[in-house]
C-alpha cells in the first residue's frame, strides 16, 4: 500500500468536503482524493446556496421554523421516498450548518428566496436557504488555478444580485466588485468550496488532486480502502462523494427518464461512484431521475465539452413564453420543476412531446432583459431566430404559424391583467421572487412589439439523482437492506432523498452538505 488513513473521501464538492471536515474534527485521519485537476466539482461553479430548513440564520429575516413543519413540507413533495431519510435530513441539516460555521471561516447568511411550493403545508416564503458571506482565498491560491471556470465572476452574493436587480437591468456595483477581486474574496460556489477547504486544512485533512478512486479494496469484513492510479490506500471507511453519471452518455441514455441530455456540470461526473458502489454490492435507486433544469446552448469547457447555460431570465420575466413543436405552451415556465415537462411523451408516437421547444419574446422583453446570454445593448447569438411577425418567426422554426399566433393571442388576453388561467404562472411566491419587481406583473407581460425572438430551450440537468441507497448515517446499503461495512455515500453519489422534482433552490447543495456531514460524523463517532 502507498498510504493509510482512517477515512478516504472520494470527491471535493460540497458532499466530500463536508464529510472530510466532520470526520477530521471528530479525530479521524482523513485523506481526500479529487480525481480532476480542479477542486469543488459542480459545487464550485454553482450558485452555492443551500436549502437548510430550521437553520439558525432564519431569525435574521424574522422567520420562524421548526422540525415538524419542515418535515411536513418535505414529505409532501417527495413521493416514494423513505420518511426516515427525510427525517434524518431535516434533523441533520441545521446541525450541519452550525458545525460548518464553527469549524471553518464560513459565515452563512439567510436568503429571501422562498421554497418552490411555499404555499404548501409546511412551506416557507423565505429563510430556509443560506449562502456564504464572501470568503478570502488566502493561502489557497488564485481562483482560476483552483476551480473550473465559473459562468460569471463569483464576487457578488445571490442576495446582492437579487437586491440590485442585476437580472432585470440593475447597475453593477463596480466598486464593490473591484474591492473583492483585489482582496481575493469569492462568493457563491467558489466561496463555499474555499471556506470548506480552509476548514479541512485546519483540521488536518490531506488534500490531493488528480487522484481518482478507481476501485475499492474489500475483505470479508467490508470495504477496507481504495485503489488509485498510483497504488492502494488502506482505510477504515470510504466515502463516495464523486458525483453522478450525467457525463457518461451510455449511462445517461439508458437510465434517465427523459431527454435530459445537456448537463451544465463540469465534464467529470461519469458514473464512477455508482460503479464502485455496485461492485461492492450496493443497492441502487432513483436511477431515472435528475436535478433537471432548462438550459440554452452556451459555450464550452476547456476540453471542448459543450457547456450549456441555465435558463433563468427567459423563464421568469415578463414578455416571454415557451412553446413546443406544436406551437403551444406546455408548462408554467416560471415553476421550479418546469424542465420535468420535457420528459412528457406524445402518446401517438412515444416521442418527446415538448422537444424541441423555444422561448418566444418580443421587443419589450429585449429592451429590458437578457436573452440567450445577451443584454439589451449586446448582439444576440446566431442561434436566435428573429422576425417582424409571428407567422414569419413560426416559419423559421418549422411550426404552425396559426398555432403560434393563437397561443400568443390567448396568452396576451390575460397577461396584461397579470393572469395565466392556463398554467397559473405568477401565482406563487417562488414565481414572483424570480420575476421583475419593477414590472406591473413580475412574471407576465403580453408579446405585442416586433421584432419577435426565439431561443431554443434544451432539456438540461445539474446532476443525476440515482445512486447507492444509504441509511440515516449515509452508510451504503446492500440489496438485503443491510449496511455495507466501511462504505458511505453522499451528494449525487447516493440515491437522492428529494425527488422526483425539487423542493427549493439549493436543495442539491443542502443535501450534499448534510449527507456528507452525517457520514463523516457517523464515521468519527459523534
Amino acid at each position: 500500500m502507498i498510504d493509510q488513513a482512517d477515512v478516504v473521501v472520494a470527491g471535493s464538492g460540497a458532499a466530500g468536503l463536508s464529510a472530510a471536515l466532520a470526520a477530521a474534527v471528530g479525530g479521524a485521519s482523513v485523506l481526500l482524493l479529487e480525481g480532476s485537476a480542479c477542486w469543488g466539482g459542480t459545487t464550485a461553479v454553482s450558485g452555492g446556496q443551500a436549502w437548510v430548513p430550521d437553520n439558525h440564520r432564519m431569525a435574521e429575516l424574522g422567520v420562524a421554523d421548526d422540525r415538524a413543519e419542515a418535515l411536513t413540507y418535505l414529505l409532501g413533495r417527495t413521493a416514494g421516498r423513505e420518511p426516515g431519510l427525510a427525517a434524518a435530513f431535516v434533523d441533520g441539516a441545521p446541525r450541519m450548518a452550525r458545525f460548518v460555521e464553527e469549524h471553518s471561516p464560513i459565515r452563512f447568511t439567510a436568503m429571501s428566496v422562498p421554497d418552490s411550493f411555499a404555499e404548501a403545508p409546511g412551506g416557507r416564503s423565505s429563510g430556509r436557504n443560506i449562502e456564504v458571506a464572501p470568503v478570502a482565498l488566502g493561502e489557497l491560491g488564485r481562483a482560476e488555478e483552483l476551480f473550473w471556470p465559473p459562468p460569471y465572476p463569483m464576487v457578488l452574493t445571490n442576495e446582492e444580485v437579487i437586491g440590485l436587480g442585476l437580472v432585470s437591468g440593475g447597475e453593477l456595483p463596480s466598486g464593490l466588485m473591484e474591492y473583492r477581486l483585489a482582496n481575493g474574496q469569492v462568493t457563491l460556489g467558489q466561496g463555499l468550496v474555499s471556506g470548506l477547504l480552509h476548514g479541512c486544512r485546519a483540521a488536518g485533512v490531506r488534500l490531493r488532486k488528480g487522484q481518482p478512486v478507481t476501485g475499492l479494496l474489500r475483505s470479508e469484513y467490508g470495504v477496507t480502502g481504495v485503489r488509485t492510479p498510483y497504488g492502494e490506500v488502506g482505510a477504515g471507511a470510504v466515502v463516495l462523494a464523486c458525483g453522478g453519471f450525467e457525463h457518461d452518455p451510455d449511462m445517461a441514455a439508458g437510465l434517465l427518464h427523459g431527454p435530459f441530455t445537456h448537463p451544465v456540470s463540469p465534464p467529470v461526473n461519469r458514473g464512477a461512484a455508482m460503479r464502485l458502489a455496485a461492485q461492492a454490492g450496493a443497492a441502487l435507486a432513483h436511477l431515472g431521475e435528475a436535478w433537471s433544469w432548462p438550459v440554452s446552448q452556451g459555450s464550452a469547457w476547456p476540453d471542448g465539452t459543450p457547456r450549456p447555460e441555465l435558463v433563468m431570465a427567459e423563464r421568469m420575466l415578463p414578455h416571454v413564453i415557451w412553446v413546443n413543436r406544436a406551437g403551444r405552451r406546455f408548462v408554467n415556465e416560471s415553476s421550479h420543476n418546469a424542465a420535468l415537462a420535457f420528459a412528457g411523451a406524445d402518446p401517438a408516437t412515444g416521442l418527446p412531446a415538448n422537444q424541441p421547444a423555444w422561448a418566444i419574446a418580443d421587443a419589450a422583453y429585449r429592451a429590458r432583459y437578457p436573452f440567450a446570454g445577451a443584454y439589451p445593448a449586446q448582439p444576440l447569438p446566431d442561434y436566435v431566430a428573429q422576425a417582424d411577425t409571428l407567422p414569419d418567426l413560426a416559419e423559421q422554426l418549422g411550426i404552425s404559424p396559426d398555432a403560434l399566433a393563437a397561443t400568443v393571442s390567448d396568452f396576451n388576453a390575460h397577461a396584461g391583467q397579470g393572469r395565466d388561467p392556463e398554467f397559473g404562472r405568477g401565482e406563487t411566491a417562488y414565481d414572483r421572487h424570480g420575476g421583475d419587481p419593477a414590472a406591473e406583473h413580475p412574471n407576465l407581460g403580453p408579446l405585442t412589439e416586433p421584432p419577435f425572438l426565439a431561443m431554443p430551450v434544451l432539456p438540461g440537468l445539474v446532476g443525476t439523482k440515482g445512486g447507492a441507497r444509504v441509511d440515516g448515517h449515509g452508510q451504503v446499503l446492500d440489496w438485503d437492506n443491510e449496511p455495507i461495512p466501511g462504505l458511505y455515500a453522499a451528494g449525487n453519489a447516493m440515491a437522492a432523498v428529494i425527488g422526483p422534482g425539487t423542493v427549493s433552490a439549493g436543495a442539491t447543495i443542502g443535501s450534499a452538505l448534510t449527507w456528507g456531514w452525517l457520514a463523516g460524523s457517523a464515521i468519527a463517532g459523534h
